[in-house]
C-alpha cells in the first residue's frame, strides 16, 4: 500500500509540535482506585513504526488517560524489527525460529530473494480465542487474515480498508456499534461487539521512512493518532463495554535515521568477491552469483554465500571483511542469529548499518535524513496496557512483543496460543 506525504502531513495536521524530554514514563501519574474485574473484551491497536522516542513530542490525552488507568512501559521486539516476523511475533506469542516469518532474505533453493510474506507456522490468539468460541475482528491487523479472522465472517471478522489510522478507526467504530462494514465486498455485520478487536495504523512507519525519525512532523502526527485512539475508547464508552473493556497499545519495531547510503558501496566492496549482487524481492540471482545480497527496512543487509564460495574459510574471510567496514555496525553470523532467536531462513551473515549510514537504494536529497528500521537498534517499542483487569500504575521490567499474545489470552481467562513462547505479564494484571 502506497501512503503519500501529503496524505500523512495532512492526517497529522500542518503545525509541527516541539520535541520534549523524554521522561514520559516518569511523568505519567496513575488513577487511583483498583479494577479487578476480568475483562469481557480487549482492544488491541498496534502503531507500525510507534518508536518510544516519540511519546513526549505532543499532548497525547488519550495515551495519559489510557497510562492512568494501567501500565505504560517499553518491550523488547524480535529480530528483525521488521514488520511482518514483528507483527507474526506479536500475534502468536512465538519468536520468529518458531513461527517461521521471515523477511527479505534469498531463497537458495528457490534461487530468489524473498521480501515480506504473510506465512505463519504458528497458531495466533485469533485462531486460539475462536477455538474457543470467542468472537473476533480485524481492521488491517493483517497476519491473523486467515488465521482467525476471514472476509465475510461475521464472527471472527477480516476487513481491509486501506488508507491512514483515521480511515481504519472509521471501520473499527462501525464494528463496534454492530453497523454493517465492507469485508472483501461484502457488507457483513457482527452478531455482538466482539469479544477481540485489533486495528492497525501503518501511519508512523510510512513517515517515519519518509522524513526520519526526528523530523519535526512526528509530534503533530502522534497527536493525530492519540485522537483517533480516543475515537475508539469513546466508541467503547457509547457501545457500553468501556468498563469491560482492557485497551492494548503497542508497535512492532522502533526507527532510526540515516543520512547517507551504503547501498552501492557495499556490494563493491572489495574482499567480498567479484560475484557479489545486490538481488530485489522477486528477482533471481545470476547464475554466477557467489554472494546474495538483500536488503531490508533501510538499516540491515542480508548476506548468503553460495556454490564455491560457502566454505568455512570464506565464510570466515567474508565475515573479516564485512566487520572491517566503517559503515558497518554489527554482523550477526549463524550462532548471533540464533542466540537472537531470528528465523533459519536468513543468510549466513545479517549487517546493521553504522549511523548516519543506511541501505536506502538512492542518497536523501539535500542533506535529509530517512528513517530505517531492521537492526537491533529499532527493537523497543511502548506497551500500553489499561482498564479491566489490569493493575493501576503497576510497571513490568522486562516485557516483551512475544508476551502480548498470551497476555490478552490471560485477560480474557483462555488459552495461550499453542505456539507461544512468551509469558503473561502477570505483574500488570489482576488475579
Amino acid at each position: 500500500m502506497s501512503i503519500s506525504r501529503r496524505g500523512l502531513l495532512a492526517g497529522a495536521g500542518a503545525a509541527a509540535v516541539a520535541a520534549s524530554v523524554p521522561a514520559w514514563l516518569l511523568s505519567r501519574r496513575p488513577e487511583a482506585g483498583p479494577r479487578t474485574g476480568r475483562p469481557e473484551h480487549v482492544i488491541l491497536v498496534d502503531w507500525d513504526g510507534f518508536d518510544p522516542g516519540y511519546l513526549g513530542r505532543a499532548p497525547t490525552p488519550n495515551i495519559d488517560s489510557l497510562a492512568g488507568r494501567g501500565s505504560l512501559s517499553v518491550a523488547d521486539g524480535v529480530y528483525p524489527t521488521i514488520s511482518n516476523p514483528s507483527r507474526a511475533s506479536m500475534s502468536t506469542g512465538a519468536y520468529p525460529e518458531k513461527h517461521g516469518n521471515a523477511a527479505h532474505f534469498f531463497d537458495d533453493e528457490a534461487g530468489e530473494a524473498v521480501g515480506e510474506t504473510r506465512f505463519l507456522a504458528a497458531e495466533t490468539i485469533t485462531e486460539a480465542l475462536a477455538a474457543e468460541g470467542r468472537t473476533t475482528a480485524a481492521v488491517q491487523w493483517y497476519m491473523v487474515h486467515d488465521h482467525g479472522a476471514s472476509y465475510g465472517d461475521p464472527e471472527h471478522l477480516y476487513v481491509q480498508p486501506g488508507g491512514l489510522f483515521e480511515r481504519r478507526v472509521d471501520v473499527a467504530v462501525e464494528i463496534l456499534n454492530q453497523r454493517p462494514v465492507d469485508s472483501g465486498g461484502a457488507s457483513v455485520a457482527v452478531p455482538k461487539v466482539p469479544d477481540f478487536l485489533a486495528v492497525y495504523g501503518p501511519d508512523l512507519d510510512a513517515f517515519g521512512h519518509l522524513e526520519g525519525p526526528e523530523s519535526p512532523n512526528i509530534g503533530s502526527l502522534v497527536a493525530q493518532l492519540d485522537r483517533q485512539l480516543g475515537r475508539i475508547v469513546q466508541a467503547a464508552r457509547d457501545v457500553g463495554i468501556y468498563e469491560r473493556t482492557a485497551f492494548i497499545l503497542t508497535s512492532d519495531h522502533g526507527m532510526t535515521g540515516w543520512e547517507r547510503s551504503f547501498s552501492d558501496g557495499f556490494v563493491a566492496t572489495p574482499g567480498l568477491g567479484r560475484g557479489v549482487e545486490l538481488v530485489a524481492a522477486g528477482r533471481s540471482a545470476a547464475p554466477d552469483t557467489e554472494v546474495v545480497v538483500v536488503k531490508s527496512g533501510g538499516r540491515i543487509m542480508d548476506v548468503t554465500l553460495r556454490g564455491r564460495s560457502r566454505t568455512p574459510e570464506r565464510l570466515a574471510e567474508v565475515r573479516r571483511v564485512l566487520e572491517g567496514l566503517p559503515q558497518i555496525g554489527r554482523v550477526l553470523g549463524a550462532a548471533d542469529l540464533e542466540a537472537l532467536r531470528a528465523s533459519d531462513k536468513l543468510g549466513d551473515f545479517v549487517v546493521e548499518a553504522r549511523e548516519p549510514w543506511g541501505f536506502g537504494l538512492a542518497e536523501p536529497e539535500g542533506g535529509m535524513s530517512r528513517g530505517g528500521h531492521g537492526s537491533t537498534q529499532e527493537g523497543r517499542v511502548p506497551l500500553l496496557i489499561s482498564g479491566a483487569g489490569v493493575r493501576t500504575g503497576a510497571a513490568s521490567r522486562d516485557a516483551r512483543l512475544v508476551d502480548v499474545a498470551p497476555t490478552i489470552a490471560a485477560l480474557m481467562g483462555a488459552r495461550p496460543p499453542a505456539d507461544a513462547q512468551g509469558r503473561v505479564l502477570d505483574e500488570l494484571l489482576y488475579g
